[in-house]
């Protein structure tokens, strides 16, 4: 596998960037335009199949919570012009409670993903795959509240 050409790459990164904006603002139904229809999803607990299965998932999280999600070493291989593989690391900062709060780091997990390009839509995630490196469960999505 090659590395994909600059414009590919950049449409890539901004899709990593409107994905963790999308999870930080509860924007849950962006998602559409950035998951395909069939993604496979696999996170901390959970397997899920189908963009409306992970909609719906972030959807049902119940509680306060504010993130801020951040992305770096980002990898990418273009298997083909429309399908590229991805490996990064991401840091998620979070709190069980409204902002502003003290800044707790949550995790740090790498993630392995696979994009495809979908004609006339662009770049989709259509598998990702999170492996917690490091976590605190006490700030977990539906945890306890964090103390302020």
């Amino acid at each position: 596998m090659n590395a994909p050409d600059l414009e590919t790459r950049a449409a890539i990164a901004d899709l990593n960037a409107r994905f963790a904006w999308a999870l930080d603002l509860h924007d849950y139904d962006a998602l559409r335009d950035i998951l395909t229809e069939d993604v496979h999803y696999v996170s901390v607990g959970r397997e899920l199949h189908g963009v409306d299965e992970v909609v719906a998932s972030f959807h049902a999280r119940t509680g306060v919570r504010t993130t801020r999600h951040g992305l770096g070493n980002l990898l990418l291989a273009a298997e083909s012009a429309g399908v590229v593989h991805g490996r990064s690391s991401w840091h998620t900062f979070a709190s069980n409670a409204d902002p502003p709060v003290g800044v707790d780091l949550y995790m740090v997990a790498d993630f392995d993903d696979v994009y495809r390009r979908i004609d006339g839509r662009g770049w989709r995630i259509s598998a990702r795959r999170i492996r917690p490196v490091f976590r605190v469960s006490g700030l977990a999505p539906d945890a306890a509240p964090t103390p302020q």
